[in-house]
């Protein structure tokens, strides 16, 4: 899947193809706590089942995050973002899924909880998954 992006250059959508399943446990590892599923929110907002089909679609790792609770599929949404496209088809910044989980992890570092030393990894892990590029 591509579409045009400003300037008439065509890229990909979405890096999912650089990442095949079948290696994104192995990416995942590079991250540490990415296998935490206790670090998934407790309340996260939820779509209708007609909106989840294109969810899945344009953000596939955080449909997989959101299934499994493993955080390392997070980081690979972020990691495989393509912010290049010129709109929000996949971007995965404007889904709830993502402010409730950087809220939850950030909750949990303010109010000192018992797990806040992962969950400042895992914000940590956050921006090292923006700064890579898919595979990195």
């Amino acid at each position: 899947m591509s579409r045009e992006c400003t300037g008439g250059s065509t890229v990909s959508v979405i890096g999912r193809t650089m990442i095949n399943e079948n290696d994104a446990e192995t990416y995942m590892k590079r991250y540490e706590y990415f296998d935490r599923d206790d670090m998934f929110p407790e309340n996260i907002r939820t779509m209708e089942i007609k909106e989840w089909q294109d969810f899945a679609r344009k953000n596939p790792y955080l449909a997989k995050f959101f299934n499994k609770k493993l955080p390392g599929y997070f980081l690979l949404a972020l990691e495989t973002w393509n912010s290049e496209v010129s709109y929000d088809i996949c971007n995965p910044l404007t889904e709830n899924i993502f402010s409730d989980v950087i809220s939850h992890w950030r909750n949990m570092v303010l109010q000192d909880d018992e797990k806040s030393k992962i969950a400042r990894s895992l914000l940590n892990s956050v921006g090292t998954a923006l700064g890579s590029a898919p595979g990195d």
